[in-house]
């Protein structure tokens, strides 16, 4: 399935991302955990640990805003 992604703040991040607003991405997982996982697992380890926590889930820090709405960190496995 395609999936558009925006990154904001995380310049140089993916260089996928690079001079774009947004990127379509084909996708086939189940929820925005494995979308995370599938766009920043092959990145560099240190600019992995702005996405990660050291248990290798998903950075608390980290917002995600799905179709206009933060996903909170509880239903980032839906």
């Amino acid at each position: 399935m395609e999936v558009k992604v925006k990154l904001w703040g995380m310049d140089g991040i993916l260089p996928a991302f690079e001079g774009k607003e947004e990127v379509q991405v084909d996708f086939s997982g189940d929820n925005v955990k494995d979308l995370i996982f599938h766009l920043f697992s092959d990145i560099d380890p240190v600019k992995k640990r702005i996405i990660f926590d050291n248990k290798e889930e998903i950075s608390s820090g980290l917002t995600i805003i799905l179709n206009g709405r933060i996903v909170s960190e509880s239903n980032r496995f839906n």
